[in-house]
């Protein structure tokens, strides 16, 4: 199921809410892991969420979520959409857990798929042109401790996803003074700075050849080495998420 967009929203959630998102896109809600009163559902093709009336703070963080559809909660389990007047829909009989439980049991809240080595039809070259970076590779342990210690100015405009190997992948600009591996971004494929690609085509073609989305980015290493990350594997760089990515990739399995 893609990425949801909804259909319409109200100034502020001054009333009991409900939000229905997609299971491929549950990653995101590791930034709401620390907020007090939200609870978790599961039905076989979505996530729900519910909470009481919310704060300025709060509605801010929901609005950035990828929601498929946003709701009043009214009394005997109705929903009533966001862009609608009357009640149409019921809230499904499912088992809530609050966000923070919920959460321990899941995958790590930012996901970055292993990383595989494929063949293309075009290589990697060095290049004179100077392009500022927009992403960096770095790995779990320097991207938390940059986190730890960074004023929440500086995490504002930047994005993260991480691989079960501890990898990282940070997205924005200016990038973080943490080592790790620079790349310029051009039409959705990221490559190492310094370097571009032969033949010279376009971004939207070299990018049809790695059957992407449109908004997805592919990182494309010297060695080969291709990653597709989809928008939604990324998530805001707060330190709550920081920790439970931590936490999710240190934990171990059943």
């Amino acid at each position: 199921m893609a990425q949801g967009k909804y259909v319409g929203r109200e100034t502020a959630v001054n009333f009991p809410w409900v939000i229905r998102i997609g299971r491929e896109n549950g990653a995101a809600l590791a930034r709401l892991r620390l907020l007090p009163g939200i609870e978790v559902g599961e039905t076989a093709d979505a996530l729900w969420l519910r909470g009481k009336p919310a704060d300025d703070s709060l509605d801010r963080e929901l609005n950035l979520l990828p929601a498929e559809a946003r709701y009043e909660h009214l009394p005997d389990q109705r929903l009533r959409l966001f862009s609608q007047y009357i009640p149409e829909e019921r809230l499904p009989a499912i088992r809530w857990q609050p966000i923070g439980e919920w959460l321990k049991l899941e995958a790590p809240p930012a996901a970055m798929p292993s990383l595989s080595v494929e063949t293309v039809p075009l290589r990697l070259v060095r290049s004179a042109e100077e392009r500022g970076p927009e992403v960096l590779l770095t790995g779990l342990a320097e991207w938390t401790a940059f986190v730890s210690g960074a004023a929440r100015i500086r995490l504002g405009h930047l994005h993260f996803a991480a691989s079960s190997t501890g990898q990282v992948l940070v997205r924005g600009n200016p990038l973080p003074s943490v080592a790790g591996r620079r790349f310029v971004v051009n039409g959705g494929l990221a490559v190492p700075a310094g370097f571009t690609w032969q033949p010279a085509v376009s971004p939207e073609v070299a990018l049809r050849l790695f059957n992407v989305a449109p908004d997805a980015l592919v990182l494309w290493q010297e060695d080969g080495t291709i990653t597709r990350l989809q928008a939604e594997q990324f998530v805001a760089a707060t330190w709550s998420a920081v920790r439970a990515t931590t936490e999710a990739t240190t934990s171990p399995g059943p």
